[in-house]
């Protein structure tokens, strides 16, 4: 049975009491609200305006930390129009979000591990299968965005199929170009983790001496394999 369409107010598994407005399908709901208050969503769900916003915001935040003040690092809207018409459809809002913020830069879109081969297809390598846009590749792992419902689809035995807990894409987005951001800067610190030697970013001492005095830690959107950093 076909999932019904609704608009209206909602909260996320993962966002605490924080509600969003926007429309999104029965199938996403992973349970009702209760006395007048407004049902919570599985996390892999279509994004609101307010959701693509906190990640356009976030996006500008990362640029500033690895750029400074240069802006050029976004595809223009020429490039995503010339995209939409190789493709034939649409981009959602959040994707065409994601690429005039940050499409054309490297430090955002692929992981500065080589050896991880995680990356952003660039606008020309983006491709639609069976009404999925697919815009990232981890290894052989390929990462689609639904174009009528705008979740994040995957690909199992040449189907794709829905995994209703996994991030969203505005939180995937976060999460992931996060990580590929500190994967490229140089502040990092060097330890043994069971004997081995690694490396990792001394978060809160770079992020006190890009932001000063308003710095602060972002708990909003958790995730237990990565601290996000304002």
């Amino acid at each position: 049975m076909e999932a019904v369409k609704l608009t209206d107010t909602y909260t996320v598994d993962n966002c605490g009491r924080k509600e969003f407005y926007g429309t999104y399908y029965s199938s996403e709901v992973l349970s009702e609200g209760k006395d007048g208050q407004a049902p919570k969503l599985v996390q892999n769900h279509g994004a609101s305006d307010e959701e693509i916003r906190n990640m356009e915001q976030w996006l500008k935040s990362l640029r500033y930390i690895v750029h400074g003040g240069d802006i050029s690092v976004g595809c223009t809207e020429e490039q995503i129009e010339a995209a939409e018409g190789r493709l034939g459809v649409s981009l959602p809002a959040e994707l065409r979000t994601f690429y005039r913020i940050a499409g054309n830069d490297p430090l955002l879109t692929t992981d500065g591990n080589s050896k991880k081969k995680d990356r952003y297809l660039p606008l020309d390598e983006l491709h639609v299968s069976d009404g999925n846009i697919v815009y990232r590749m981890r290894k052989k792992e390929l990462f689609a965005l639904s174009t009528d419902r705008r979740q994040i689809m995957f690909m199992d035995d040449g189907a794709w199929y829905w995994e209703p807990h996994m991030e969203s894409f505005c939180e995937n987005v976060m999460i992931t170009a996060a990580i590929f951001a500190i994967s490229h800067l140089k502040h990092s610190a060097k330890g043994r983790l069971k004997g081995k030697l690694v490396s990792s970013l001394q978060a809160r001492k770079l992020a006190e001496q890009q932001f000063s005095d308003f710095f602060r830690a972002l708990d909003t959107y958790y995730h237990p394999f990565c601290a996000l950093f304002l």
